[in-house]
């Protein structure tokens, strides 16, 4: 069984969760000087109920914590994972 794998493409600015070649599920990003705007959140519909969004919104914090920058969740999926998940809350820009 392939396991599910969540990358970031800084090219095309955005996280992939994949599965094999398979594309399950993207989180895209925008970046400002100090700061990083989560904007959109999708997964496939077939793919839907196995926490694909979560992983994506894992990996996209962490590496916003790595890179010691401030997230603003405009996508409404982020901001809820985050108000589930408090321990991101220090990462998120006030405004």
């Amino acid at each position: 069984m392939v396991e599910v794998e969540v990358v970031e493409v800084p090219e095309s600015s955005r996280y992939e969760a994949r599965e094999g070649e398979r594309l399950l599920g993207v989180l895209t990003y925008y970046r400002k000087p100090g700061m990083i705007v989560f904007d959109h959140t999708g997964v496939e519909p077939e793919a839907r109920g196995r926490g694909i969004g979560a992983m994506l919104c894992a990996a996209a914090l962490a590496g916003a914590a790595a890179d010691d920058v401030r997230v603003v969740p405009a996508c409404s999926f982020v901001r809820r994972w985050v108000q589930d998940h408090p321990e991101y809350l220090p990462l998120v820009e006030r405004a």
